[in-house]
């Protein structure tokens, strides 16, 4: 599994080579590709490079100290497809057992109802 500072870089090579050939980053570039509260320098930013290629999420043509030759890999980009599906599934589930906590919950208070309307009938019957 990747951390999540290469997700998030994985994720901005992902969004700038959607037309699905090797594109020119500068590293500075790469860098801004963060959120502020993940910063990074160069050499982070370098080893997250390193760490994609090496599990074979993108396909690194050429990198030097200001610049690097990248395109995101069939596995980089199923990696935000299969996280898509992992959410729809989550969402199902968490609206199913919502359903079945409410089917209860008047199960259970439809019930209680029976048992009190039963006991009222026999105390006062008696």
């Amino acid at each position: 599994m990747l951390d999540k500072r290469s997700l998030k870089l994985l994720e901005y090579i992902d969004k700038e080579c959607q037309s699905g050939g090797y594109k020119v980053f500068t590293t500075k570039e790469l860098i801004s590709a963060f959120p502020e509260e993940e910063t990074a320098d160069e050499d982070g930013v370098r080893e997250c490079v390193r760490t994609l290629a090496d599990r074979e999420y993108i396909s690194v043509k050429y990198q030097d100290d200001a610049e690097v030759c990248l395109m995101p890999l069939s596995k980089g980009r199923l990696v935000f497809e299969n996280r898509l599906d992992d959410e729809i599934e989550k969402f199902r589930a968490e609206r199913r057992y919502f359903i079945f906590s409410f089917l209860g919950a008047m199960a259970g208070g439809f019930i209680v109802a029976l048992i009190v309307a039963a006991v009222l009938l026999l105390a006062g019957g008696g």
